[in-house]
C-alpha cells in the first residue's frame, strides 16, 4: 500500500536528527578534542570509541523496548518524544570547551559522549523501525527512506557543513574558538530536538484508536522478559541475512569514521585549506547526495536495490584507492574525491535501511513473530562497534605516526598516515563491503516469496521453511523445520 505523501514527509523530516548529530560527532568530535579541548588523540579516540560502545550496549535494549511498548501512540512515537529534550541539551553539552585540568576533561567529556549515545539510541532504532511498520511494500520502503535520506542530508549539512561556517564567522566577529564551538552544539542540538518532535507530532498512522491500558499486561523488564530478550537476539543473529547486514554495516561504517574524522585533518594539515574552502567542499558532498537521492530510488525501481547497493559502494571503493596513488593535492581535487565517495556514501544510507526492513520480514517467517525493532538494533549495534572500531584505530594510527595536536605543520609520516585515512583504508573496506552483500541472500524475487508465505501462514496454510534454505541456510532450516 502506497503511503500518503505527508507521511513520508514527516517521516523524513525526522532524518535530520539522525544525521546531524550522528555526523557533526563522526566529522568532528575527534578533531573538537584534540585541537579545541587539548585531549591527546589516544584519548580523545577511546573516549570516542566508549561513547560508540555505550550506544552499541542502549541499542539493543531500546529496540526490545520499542518492540514491546503499547500505548495509544503506537509502539515507536514514544521514544522520539521521550528524546526530543534531552538530545538538545547533551549535544550542548557535548562541545563546550571547559576550563579545567587535563584529568577533569576527560571525565567531563567521556560522561558527555557516553549521556549523548544514549539520548542519541533512545530514538535511532525507534525511528529506524518506524519505517518497517509504515510499508511492507518493497519499493515503497526505498521511497519511504529516499525521502529520510533528503532530510539526512539536510542533517549533513548541519552536522558537516555548519561548523566551519559558523565557528569561523563567530571567531571573525570577535567570538573565541570555545564560545563559538559551544554555541554550534546548542543550534545542532536545538535543530535536532525539533526534529524529532516535528516528526513523531505530525505522523499519526501508528497511532492506536481507543486505546485501553491491559491492566494484565506484564510489564517489560521481569526476569523471564530479560531472559526472553536473550533468546529472541540469539535467534535472530542465527539468521542468514541478519548476518549480512551486519558484517556489510560493520565493514562500511569503519570506512565512513576512517574517511569522515580523518578528512578534516587532511584538509587542514596535508592542504592548508581555508575554513570557507573546507566548507565548500562539506556542501558538495550535501549537494551531490541530495541530487543522487531520485537517481538511486529511480535506478531501484528498474533493477534491484541489492545490486545498486554493491555496485555502488564497489566502485566507490576502487576509485578510492586509485586516488591515493593518483594523488589529492588541491581543493578542486578534494571536490572530486568527496563527490566519488557521495556515490557510495549514497548507496548506504539510502538503501542500507530499507534492505534492513526487509529482513524485518524474512525474521517475521523465520520466528513466528516480527520484531522489526530487536532486527534493526542488532544492525544499529553493528554500526556503534564499528565507529568505535574506526575511532580506536584512527586515534592510535595518528598517534604512532606522529601527529601532534599542540603544532600545525606536522611531520610527513604523520601527514602521510592522514593521507591513507582518508583514501586507501576506506576504499578496501568499501570494496569488502560489496564481496559481502553480493552473497545477501535477499533480493527482488526471494522478498517476494518471504511476503507470499507469510500471507499463507495468515490464511491458515502451514508454510514449510525448507522452501527458504537459500535465504536461511541449510543448518537454521534443519533445526526450525515448520512454523
Amino acid at each position: 500500500m502506497k503511503l500518503r505523501f505527508h507521511t513520508k514527509l514527516s517521516y523524513g523530516i525526522g532524518g535530520v536528527a539522525d544525521n546531524a548529530m550522528y555526523t557533526l560527532v563522526g566529522t568532528f568530535l575527534l578533531f573538537f578534542l584534540t585541537s579545541v579541548a587539548g585531549i591527546r588523540p589516544a584519548a580523545a579516540g577511546t573516549i570516542v570509541a566508549l561513547g560508540s560502545v555505550w550506544e552499541a550496549m542502549c541499542g539493543p535494549v531500546t529496540g526490545f523496548l520499542s518492540d514491546n511498548t503499547c500505548s495509544r501512540f503506537g509502539k515507536r512515537k514514544p521514544f522520539l518524544m521521550a528524546a526530543a529534550f534531552p538530545v538538545a541539551i547533551v549535544t550542548s553539552l557535548l562541545f563546550t570547551a571547559i576550563d579545567a585540568s587535563y584529568t577533569v576533561k576527560i571525565i567531563y567529556y567521556t560522561a558527555m559522549t557516553l549521556l549523548f549515545w544514549q539520548a542519541f539510541a533512545l530514538f535511532f532504532v525507534p525511528y529506524m523501525a518506524w519505517g518497517s511498520d509504515l510499508t511492507e511494500d518493497y519499493h515503497e520502503r526505498t521511497v519511504l527512506r529516499s525521502y529520510a535520506y533528503l532530510f539526512n542530508q539536510v542533517g549533513m549539512a548541519l552536522g558537516m557543513v555548519l561548523p566551519t561556517i559558523m565557528v569561523d564567522w563567530l571567531m571573525n566577529m570577535g567570538r573565541s574558538v570555545e564560545t563559538s564551538w559551544s554555541m554550534l552544539g546548542i543550534v545542532v542540538g536545538v535543530l535536532s530536538g525539533g526534529a524529532l518532535l516535528i516528526c513523531a507530532l505530525t505522523i499519526k498512522k501508528s497511532d492506536v484508536k481507543n486505546f485501553v491500558k491491559d491492566p494484565n499486561r506484564e510489564k517489560v523488564f521481569t526476569a523471564r522478559k530479560i531472559a526472553c530478550m536473550f533468546r529472541e537476539y540469539l535467534m535472530i543473529l542465527k539468521l542468514r541475512p541478519i548476518r549480512f547486514i551486519i558484517g556489510a554495516s560493520l565493514l562500511y561504517l569503519v570506512a565512513n569514521t576512517f574517511f569522515s574524522s580523518d578528512r578534516v585533518y587532511y584538509f587542514t594539515y596535508n592542504l592548508g585549506l581555508s575554513a570557507g574552502q573546507i566548507s565548500l567542499i562539506m556542501l558538495v558532498i550535501t549537494i551531490v547526495g541530495i541530487a543522487l537521492t531520485p537517481v538511486v530510488a529511480f535506478i531501484c525501481g528498474l533493477s534491484d536495490k541489492k545490486d545498486v547497493f554493491m555496485i555502488g559502494v564497489g566502485a566507490t571503493g576502487v576509485m578510492l584507492i586509485g586516488a591515493r596513488f593518483i594523488g589529492v593535492d588541491s581543493f578542486m581535487a578534494c571536490c572530486v574525491l568527496c563527490f566519488i565517495y557521495s556515490i557510495g556514501n549514497t548507496c548506504y544510507w539510502q538503501l542500507m535501511p530499507s534492505m534492513i526492513y526487509d529482513v524485518c520480514e524474512a525474521e517475521e517467517l523465520a520466528s513466528g513473530e516480527k520484531h522489526s525493532g530487536q532486527v534493526i538494533s542488532l544492525q544499529a549495534l553493528s554500526e556503534s562497534v564499528s565507529t568505535a572500531v574506526g575511532s580506536l584505530i584512527l586515534g592510535i594510527i595518528l598517534q604512532t605516526a606522529g601527529f601532534n595536536e599542540s603544532v600545525h605543520a606536522q611531520s610527513d609520516m604523520a601527514l602521510s598516515w592522514v593521507s591513507n585515512c582518508f583514501t586507501l583504508l576506506p576504499g578496501i573496506c568499501m570494496i569488502l563491503v560489496a564481496v559481502v552483500i553480493a552473497n545477501h541472500p535477499i533480493n527482488k524475487h526471494s522478498f517476494q516469496r518471504i511476503m507470499d508465505a507469510l500471507e499463507n501462514r495468515a490464511k491458515g496454510i502451514e508454510v514449510d521453511l525448507k522452501e527458504f534454505e537459500d535465504v536461511f541456510g541449510k543448518k537454521f532450516v534443519k533445526h526450525n523445520k515448520k512454523h
